[in-house]
């Protein structure tokens, strides 16, 4: 039976022979649109060819009339590749950097913005006005699907995504500002990721950089002076020696921020002496410096690669505050308060990073490991006046420390028509956080966590023409201990066994491609919100965490589509376990409340995203995003069921246009309806921005004028519910901002660091 079912297959084999292949660079990153083109071997004249997707993959049929042929692979920037023994899956190939630089060449052509991958979207930035954007982090901006405001970055439905620059994750967004948009060889925004990706990561930005070319030392130096309140200046110098195949790289970083933020909050609480109203007045002036330093080697091969660097960070930051307040009973004026805060805080933390590459035949294996501490204490001197009682004046510590050592490593290689990968994580995590004050109404803590995650994980693709099916599955246990004062806290002590699965089916319909991926994602409770310790708001007000959060389980199906210009999503997610504030009565007191953490009941979400990107003209790059989320959410709110199903709305109209003498002027317009989001009732805001962008001998320098905000019309505005207390809260930032950035290059040639880190997911719940 063997023998008759494998007979047709050996004929059909004989008859047409599929070559296929991977083509990647010396980093291990896919090359896109090289071209592999098989060659007659006797004259090397064209006998066919196709161009690799992007993720470097290739398929090629051979007739069993072809003559003897050889197959050369080539791409711009990359050495020209020949293989002569071809049969079936011939791999990896790998491609070499060019060690020429041609002449500046001017090329004209048009291409969709945003295309579709296996778990998103892809944005090609280099040779297009994208480049001309100015950072990383106001590129991030203008993906599909993204929005941001300030430091903050959010994928919409999904939440903060884990952004990676060259395979390594970076920890602290501030680092999107490091890199220039010139830089950038594409973005790509992963709305399901895989299997690979620790199960609490529901959204993942991944940015390519451009491939460095030259040899020697190079400098990169950034320098922005800023208006809002204050001036203030920002500076930043990248070092590199490159010879051959090694680097040795350097930064240095300074920041200078100050901030007065202020805060109207008029808050109703339902208690069973009565119906407590408290309107709070309050302001601000903080003020975080931030020095950052990394140094680092790489070592690179045709099929090696071995790398590590070390990165240390100090933020200390200052504040003062003053907030008054007013307090009614039952619609009685009661009392007034006033309170007067000091707060220190010193920030640190030190990560040794290490990673290996290498290709062994048709495996490619990698592995990282990451050793990171933190240390992050804080300090407070505060002074609390009454009309009807007594003054209060204490101070409080805190002093958290957290230690984190991570490995994985990952092992892949060609199967059928795609490839298989597996790997494994382990990740070690200690925490001591200690909490005293020297009044006898602040309750101290001292709490010690430690934890342990093993993770194994499965991942394959496969692909027949325009059509491919990909799945994974990841499987983690997580061993938690907690201890309060030393001692074992059994009932609070957690395991957890979960499985992730994902799996995504593309295909195209005529002009049309299409995608429809699942996955379960799970979201575990940040260490602070883990905390029993009791911390001091008010005299009648206290914050505690919950040490009996169980993790969020989020089930999301989609659908996505583009077609020329314009890509299309649809989502639809139900949540479990959903954790969020709440109001409690406070042990022991009539009229003081208790803000912790509780688990909520399932609801569904829903979401629709279209971005459309054309080109005018050949000048003017219009993209309009629209978005539109909406939940089914509902909670008890005194004794009621309260439902909050209203949708929000996202639209966004981006303009770049091409001005005289290769200047470009971006217009961006963002608005936000109102709706319900969470436990919470939005308001609409909206918030326009200019910029004005001009390089100079051949991107060595550029100048960027930016204006954030223009009309200072951005604000938080919001109410939220539970089950004691509604809050309306109007917050208010300078979010007016000139900025003028001076870019340097000398030399330009970036690291080529190809580590991608390990605990990653870990790190951010720190």
């Amino acid at each position: 039976m063997a023998l008759l079912l494998g007979s047709p297959a050996c004929s059909l084999l004989a008859q047409n022979d599929l070559i296929e292949g991977t083509v990647k660079d010396e980093a291990g990153a896919p090359v896109s649109f090289a071209n592999v083109i098989l060659l007659a071997e006797k004259d090397s004249s064209l006998i066919r060819g196709v161009v690799t997707g992007t993720d470097g993959t290739f398929m090629l049929g051979r007739e069993s009339s072809d003559a003897p042929a050889l197959l050369r692979v080539s791409a711009m920037g990359f050495e020209d590749r020949y293989i002569t023994h071809l049969s079936g899956n011939i791999g990896v190939v790998v491609l070499t950097t060019a060690t020429f630089q041609l002449d500046e060449v001017s090329v004209r052509g048009a291409r969709p913005m945003a295309r579709l991958m296996e778990d998103g979207v892809q944005v090609v930035v280099s040779g297009t006005y994208l480049a001309k954007t100015g950072t990383a982090l106001e590129l991030l901006g203008k993906m599909p699907f993204v929005s941001s405001y300030g430091s903050h970055i959010e994928v919409l439905g999904k939440g903060t995504p884990i952004v990676y620059i060259d395979g390594r994750q970076v920890r602290d967004l501030s680092e999107l500002t490091w890199l220039s948009s010139s830089e950038i060889k594409a973005v790509e925004v992963a709305t399901t990721p895989g299997a690979r990706y620790a199960s609490t990561v529901n959204a993942v930005i991944r940015i390519t950089t451009t491939d460095p070319l030259g040899e020697g030392f190079s400098l990169g130096n950034r320098t922005t002076l800023g208006l809002k309140h204050y001036g203030y200046l920002f500076e930043q110098v990248n070092l590199n020696y490159r010879r051959q195949r090694f680097d040795l790289f350097g930064m240095l970083n300074y920041e200078n921020y100050r901030d007065r933020p202020r805060v109207n909050n008029a808050t109703s609480y339902y208690l069973t002496s009565g119906v407590v109203e408290q309107n709070t007045t309050g302001g601000e002036v903080v003020r975080y410096p931030v020095y950052e330093g990394k140094l680092g080697l790489n070592y690179k091969t045709a099929n090696h690669s071995l790398g590590f660097y070390y990165n240390f960070s100090f933020r200390p930051s200052e504040s003062a505050g003053l907030s008054a307040a007013s307090r009614y009973i039952n619609g009685v004026f009661s009392e007034c308060l006033d309170n007067r805060s000091i707060v220190s805080r010193h920030n640190r933390q030190h990560l040794l990073s290490s990673y290996y590459m290498g290709a062994f035949g048709k495996w490619r294996l990698s592995t990282n490991f990451d050793a990171m501490w933190q240390r992050n204490d804080r300090g407070t001197a505060e002074k609390d006046l009454s009309s009807v009682n007594p003054p209060r004046s204490f101070s409080t510590v805190n002093d958290a420390t957290n230690r984190l050592l991570a490995g994985n490593a990952i092992l892949s290689f060609p199967v059928w028509r795609g490839d298989m990968r597996f790997g494994a994580e382990v990740n070690s995590i200690r925490r001591n956080d200690r909490y005293s004050g020297d009044a006898d109404f602040i309750l101290g803590n001292d709490n010690h966590i430690d934890e342990t995650t093993t993770a194994l994980f499965v991942e394959v693709g496969q692909k027949w023409g325009g059509a491919a099916v990909s799945g994974g599955l990841r499987w983690e246990y997580t061993d938690s201990r907690f201890y309060k004062f030393a001692e074992l806290q059994t009932d609070q002590s957690r395991r957890y066994h979960n499985v992730a699965p994902s799996v995504s089916v593309s295909f195209p319909l005529g002009a049309v491609q299409t995608k429809l991926s699942y996955a379960r994602k799970t979201s575990r409770p940040a260490f602070e919100q883990l905390s029993s310790a009791v911390k001091y708001i008010d005299r009648y007000t206290y914050e505690s965490g919950n040490p009996g959060l169980r993790p969020i389980y989020r089930d999301y199906l989609s659908l996505s589509s583009s077609w020329k210009d314009l890509v299309i999503e649809l989502s639809y997610s139900s949540t479990k376990d959903y954790f969020m504030w709440q109001t409690v009565p406070y042990p022991g007191s009539s009229e003081a409340t208790l803000l912790t953490r509780e688990n909520m009941p399932r609801f569904s979400s829903y979401g629709l995203m279209l971005n459309y990107s054309p080109i005018f003209f050949g000048l003017w790059h219009p993209v309009w995003m629209f978005a539109m989320t909406a939940q089914d959410f509902k909670l008890t709110h005194r004794g009621e069921t309260l439902r909050l199903n209203n949708p929000i709305g996202v639209f966004r109209f981006n303009n770049a246009l091409h001005l005289p003498w290769d200047m470009w002027l971006n217009a961006d317009l963002s608005v936000r309806t109102s709706g319900n989001g969470d436990n919470a009732s939005l308001k609409a805001c909206w918030a326009c921005n200019m910029a004005l962008y001009k390089a100079f001998a051949n991107d060595a320098w550029s100048i960027k004028l930016q204006l954030n905000d223009l009309f200072a019309t951005w604000r938080q505005e919001f109410t939220t519910y539970d089950a004691l207390a509604r809050t309306s809260v109007h917050k208010i930032y300078d979010t007016r901002d000139l900025t003028l950035t001076i870019r340097y290059n000398f030399n330009l040639s970036r690291s080529r660091y190809g580590g991608r880190g390990a605990g990653n997911a870990e790190k951010s719940r720190f």
